[in-house]
């Protein structure tokens, strides 16, 4: 299973009436990928701000390097680099829209 939380204003993605954060559980499928969670929810991918996997963030600026944070990469990756950056099993996602993207930047 994968576990994603969806922040902010793509709380309106969650079947029902969740509160901002709570996990969804996803199957874990072979060859998975961020895009496909993002696709699953009805997720533009233009639409994301911030993404975390196991807890560290995808850097898409050198900002958040230079700032200490717990990062996936050392180097800020390509702008849509994240969309085919593979989940499998056991990963959590963190999923947080444009609008909240100054709040970790």
């Amino acid at each position: 299973m994968i576990e994603a939380r969806l922040f902010g204003e793509f709380r309106q993605y969650y079947a029902g009436n969740q509160p901002s954060g709570t996990a969804i559980y996803l199957p874990a499928n072979a060859g998975e990928t961020v895009g496909q969670v993002l696709a699953h929810f009805g997720i533009a991918p233009e639409a994301v701000g911030n993404v975390f996997l196991n807890g560290r963030l995808m850097p898409r600026s050198v900002y958040p390097i230079t700032l200490g944070y717990q990062l996936t990469s050392l180097v800020p990756l390509a702008p849509d680099a994240f969309l085919s950056t593979g989940v499998r099993s056991g990963d959590r996602l963190g999923l947080f829209p444009r609008t909240m993207s100054a709040v970790v930047v």
